[in-house]
């Protein structure tokens, strides 16, 4: 799968990258020691639930759509605004969701 920022340069604009992301939406963890690529899934999931507009900007520079979209909608706790907008941003029905008319763990 190809990524999009240049391959030439990977590890030293992924780093760079990595380092602008709101640290509290990564609370517990250390941005510095996560992977990119490795940690994609937990990375993308975070944004996608609690980033702000300069993260999601990060993430669609650092992942292929195909990536944010899998990660997306194998989610099991976005809430019902969540699940609108990324529908909306992805071009995909909301009933896609895997949460997708379920309240997430937090809202029960």
């Amino acid at each position: 799968m190809e990524y999009p920022i240049n391959q030439d340069n990977e590890s030293i604009q992924a780093k760079k990258l990595m380092s602008q992301l709101t640290k509290a939406v990564f609370w517990g963890m250390d941005i510095s020691k996560l992977d990119y690529i490795r940690n994609k899934h937990t990375i993308i999931e975070r944004i996608i639930e609690a980033g702000l507009e300069n993260d999601e900007i990060i993430m669609w520079k650092l992942y292929p759509y195909e990536d944010i979209k899998n990660v997306a909608l194998n989610m099991e706790n976005l809430d019902e605004e969540k699940v609108t907008y990324m529908a909306f941003v992805l071009e995909v029905e909301e009933k896609e969701f895997k949460c997708y008319g379920k309240k997430p763990w937090y809202k029960k």
